[in-house]
């Protein structure tokens, strides 16, 4: 990776504005190496050489017979690190449906957060586009009541069901589903299941790029503070995963990731305030969050008149590119994964399994661009408002997020 190395800046002062560089836009890559250095969560040391930190160590994952490396070296690449378990999918000879009424049903968690309520709206809106009657069904927080959801649209008999799952214990609703010939989509967090597709993000790997970046700007020392969403959510725990693999490179910096604030931005900026009331002395170089809730955390530092450090805008929010353009000095990084785009990607899922397409592989796998300071203005505009916890979608920028002809190669 190529991030523009610094020194660490943030001490217990106001922060100063001015002018900021262009950013660049960093692949994630990786070979079939494996990486195992991950910590406890609490705080994270490395042992390696200071010239290895911000780099991003190569990682292996489980291709179940070869599949992914069947499809091609770009695939292996987008893999890299993934947690899940990748197998033929027990959907590849599924003939769809193509003719009547047909019905997708969603049941998302908890619309907490602006990112949620996109992708509901922009899954609803992709889904009826193509025709498609939906059923659409939101949860608490609660894993009990995401799969009272599951089995009510397994009784309501719709033709494939998109979900969310907060943690797991899926597994047997998912098998009842396919039992009673509905497929099933898990988006943004993974299932170890060869009934349900997966189409998610590379968590493990945004975690390692955003880590790396993080301290390479912060030149291999100091304290980051992490910034998680939900316990135990597989996104924000391979996020982590992926960013203690990175920083075990990095004998100078030490994570303490202590913090949990349910993906909510307002519950964010109470928690970091609370932190840095109860460690005065501790000066923090950097920030990893498990979840857009970048503009809380800015919040939290401005309100305890601390230094707003790098912070590493998991989902790229409005509100978090907006503070990077106008502040002086400031570095950032940001990872571009659109609510919208994710939407878009798992809407042309649905469509290829109902026209009965075949997918060939469990797990569908995204690897999110990075954002640093080289390329800043294809993420930007100048209508983004500071304090706006909107994440950057697709119409704002016009940016890549999945091309369609990566999903098309899943199938058959």
């Amino acid at each position: 990776m190529t991030a523009r190395p610094a020194t660490a800046t943030s001490h217990r002062m106001a922060r100063v504005p001015g002018a900021l560089c262009a950013v660049t836009l960093l692949a994630l890559t990786a070979s079939a190496c494996n990486s195992s250095s991950a910590s406890t969560a609490g705080s994270t040391t490395g042992s390696s050489s200071s010239s290895a930190c911000g780099t991003v160590p190569t990682a292996s994952f489980t291709d179940a017979a070869g599949l992914v490396k069947a499809l091609g070296g770009s695939y292996e690449t987008a893999y890299s690190g993934y947690s899940g378990t990748v197998q033929k999918s027990a959907w590849a000879n599924w003939k769809g449906k193509q003719s009547g009424t047909i019905t997708v049903g969603i049941s998302e968690s908890q619309l907490s957060n602006p990112y949620q309520t996109l992708i509901n709206t922009s899954l609803q809106k992709y889904l009826k586009a193509e025709g498609y009657k939906v059923v659409d069904l939101v949860s608490t927080n609660e894993v009990t009541n995401q799969i009272a959801q599951f089995n009510q649209l397994i009784t309501d008999k719709v033709d494939l069901i998109v979900y969310q799952p907060l943690a797991s214990g899926f597994d047997s609703v998912v098998d009842k589903a396919a039992k009673a010939g509905i497929p099933s989509i898990s988006m943004l967090n993974n299932v170890t299941d060869a009934n349900t597709v997966n189409v998610v993000p590379n968590s493990f790997a945004a975690g390692e790029a955003q880590a790396a970046a993080v301290a390479k700007i912060m030149g291999g020392k100091g304290t980051i503070l992490g910034v998680h969403g939900i316990k135990g959510v597989p996104i924000d725990t391979d996020t982590f995963k992926g960013a203690k693999a990175a920083l075990a490179k990095c004998s100078g910096i030490t994570l303490d990731d202590s913090t949990y604030t349910d993906f909510s931005p307002t519950t964010a900026q109470t928690k970091v305030q609370q932190y840095l009331a109860a460690n005065p002395t501790k000066t923090i170089g950097g920030v990893l969050e498990g979840g857009p809730m970048t503009t809380g955390i800015i919040s939290a530092f401005q309100k305890t008149n601390v230094t707003v450090p790098t912070i590493a805008d998991n989902g790229l929010t409005k509100g978090g590119v907006a503070y990077w353009s106008a502040t002086s000095g400031y570095k950032g990084v940001g990872l571009y994964n659109p609510a919208d785009g994710l939407a878009k990607a798992v809407s042309q899922v649905a469509k290829h399994m109902l026209d009965g397409d075949g997918v060939k592989v469990s797990d569908i796998v995204i690897n999110p661009p990075l954002v640093t300071s080289d390329n800043l203005a294809k993420f930007t505009k100048s209508a983004f408002k500071t304090g706006d916890a909107s994440t950057i979608t697709l119409g704002d920028v016009g940016q890549t997020f999945a091309e369609d002809s990566y999903i098309d190669g899943f199938f058959g």
